[in-house]
């Protein structure tokens, strides 16, 4: 199967991003962030394969997923051309929310965190609508 995107996640990942190509792969990155070390691997970037690179080579666009194995929750920011979203929760944290992907910190808004099915959707619904912005969620407009 052709693969539709590819995630980073590991830090072994920087010479070979992970492929996606089915729903289950997709379950597959969140349910390792779900269960790995929270001050290392709680966040992922994803990259779909579908949208145009610039001029230098490099994707148009950044889609970052974050989750929070304790609370069962997490956020995505999505940055493209002129354009930052962070998904809009019903209710905010009190602090802004901070993920790791590879060690790295990837911090994200206070009111970002959504339930993690719906999380789930929407990088499924990235994914293959080979990288646009999901519609199954709320989203508000961010400086990334």
């Amino acid at each position: 199967m052709e693969a539709k995107a590819r995630a980073y996640y590991k830090s072994e990942h920087s010479s070979a991003w992970q492929e996606i190509s089915t729903p289950a792969d997709v379950d597959r990155v969140i349910d390792f962030l779900l269960s790995a070390e929270k001050e290392y691997h709680s966040a992922a970037m994803f990259q779909s394969l579908k949208r145009q690179t610039l001029p230098s080579g490099y994707p148009d666009h950044e889609f970052i997923v974050g989750v929070n194995s304790d609370t069962r929750k997490g956020a995505i920011t999505f940055g493209y051309e002129e354009h930052s979203f962070a998904t809009l929760a019903e209710a905010a944290s009190g602090e802004e929310v901070l993920y790791h992907i590879a060690g790295n910190e990837a911090f994200f808004p206070e009111n970002s965190e959504i339930p993690i099915d719906s999380l789930r959707n929407a990088v499924k619904e990235f994914v293959f609508s080979d990288g646009k912005l999901p519609t199954c969620v709320t989203w508000q407009p961010v400086l990334i």
